[in-house]
């Protein structure tokens, strides 16, 4: 009998993984469980956190790499974990934490600084749930990189960063690659510092409408922010003009190359703007007829019924008279495409009518598709098709097709 080899380490470790307890909240795929184990990106990490004073709230644990580092401040710590067979080392390894059996996306983030590494499937959804929460004041969070990039606005902004700059200062620190975590993910991850303002670029009571006129902005359509806001019609071309000039805003910049600085003093503007000059109301509808009612008395009654209103809401029947303010969040809302889209096939939009693909894809009648004639070709520019390219294009106006031969 050939004697067993002895394990290697390697060998051994991945026994006692496969050998510890199954947690009922998900293997370690689903939980996203890829604990630090680079002393650097750990020792940058408490830096970090040591810059920052009060109670910490760490999220995810795990073995207790970062924890024992933060235990030795000496400050007030919770470690949240969600795999409850790690709950029982956890206490007896940190006997003064206190140690928490919930998930991170129902904890109530009520401590003055947050600290941890963030599953990277889950990392979206705990930032929001984080930014939401009004206890904190700093946060010091390992993200996947592209993720960290973009809340901190590297190579532009995004429609979350915009939407929550004006209370918030996210920070790109550093890169930490794959082969620092364990079990090694496919990405690098990245070091995100979020910081909230002591006092926010625009009033909290507002933050609603601005998030809905950030969105607005980045979903309008248009070519750069003038475009975009003309086709909102929130103001005025003139007004909407020297707004972008006060804010040094580019007419072509696109929402993501705008600053905090600048998102804030676009949406003060224009909601002062919204407030100052408000849209008057429009005329009421004519009242309801029946053919068999005569055309002088139905207009003897409109006319009457029409001074009496006048009268008591102080309006004329244009619509000309004294008129209500509408606030930003309305005129934004009023702004946005309806459900009919309209389908354009060349330069005037046409409703209802069909695709143009259809119609560049419909056979020529009479012309045999295997003979490549002249008429052929002419016949396929009139339809949008350019051979020379040999790809649909958009169908060309009446003056701009080619003159036919013979």
């Amino acid at each position: 009998m050939r004697p067993q080899r002895p394990r290697s380490h390697r060998q051994s470790s991945r026994h006692q993984i496969s050998d510890r307890p199954h947690s009922q909240a998900g293997g370690r795929h689903e939980l996203g469980q890829n604990f630090l184990r680079s002393r650097t990106t750990i020792a940058t990490i408490v830096g970090l956190t040591r810059a920052t004073t009060g109670s910490i709230l760490e999220i995810g644990p795990g073995t207790g790499a970062v924890t024992a580092e933060l235990y030795r401040l000496g400050r007030p710590l919770t470690p949240v974990e969600i795999d409850e067979t790690r709950i029982a080392h956890l206490e007896h390894r940190f006997p003064q934490a206190r140690v928490e059996h919930a998930d991170a996306l129902r904890t109530r983030f009520d401590a003055e600084v947050i600290v941890g590494n963030l599953p990277f499937h889950l990392t979206t959804p705990i930032l929001r749930q984080l930014l939401r929460a009004s206890t904190w004041r700093s946060a010091v969070l390992v993200t996947q990189w592209e993720v960290a990039r973009k809340r901190a606005g590297v190579g532009g902004s995004t429609m979350m960063t915009a939407q929550w700059s004006p209370w918030f200062d996210f920070r790109l620190v550093d890169r930490v690659p794959a082969r620092a975590f364990s079990p090694k993910p496919s990405v690098d991850g990245g070091i995100l510092t979020i910081d909230r303002h002591r006092t926010g670029l625009i009033p909290h009571r507002d933050r609603s409408s601005y998030q809905q006129f950030v969105r607005a902005a980045f979903t309008g359509r248009g070519r750069g922010m003038k475009g975009i806001l003309t086709a909102m019609k929130i103001a005025n071309r003139h007004r909407l003009h020297s707004t972008l000039d006060r804010n040094h805003i580019r007419g072509d910049a696109l929402p993501r190359e705008l600053s905090p600085q600048q998102w804030a003093g676009l949406y003060t503007a224009l909601a002062h703007e919204t407030t100052r000059n408000p849209t008057p109301n429009r005329a009421p509808n004519p009242t309801p007829t029946t053919p068999n009612t005569p055309r002088t008395a139905r207009g003897k009654e409109e006319t009457m019924r029409t001074d009496k209103g006048s009268k008591k809401t102080g309006t004329t029947a244009k619509g000309s008279g004294t008129s209500s303010g509408r606030s930003l969040a309305e005129a934004v809302a009023d702004s946005q495409p309806t459900d009919a889209k309209p389908v354009i096939t060349g330069e005037l939009p046409i409703v209802g009518a069909e695709k143009p693909t259809a119609r560049l894809e419909a056979p020529i009648p009479g012309v045999d598709a295997a003979v490549k004639s002249h008429d052929k070709a002419h016949l396929q520019a009139e339809r949008g098709y350019m051979p020379q390219h040999g790809k649909k294009s958009q169908p060309q106006p009446r003056w701009n097709l080619p003159r036919r031969q013979g």
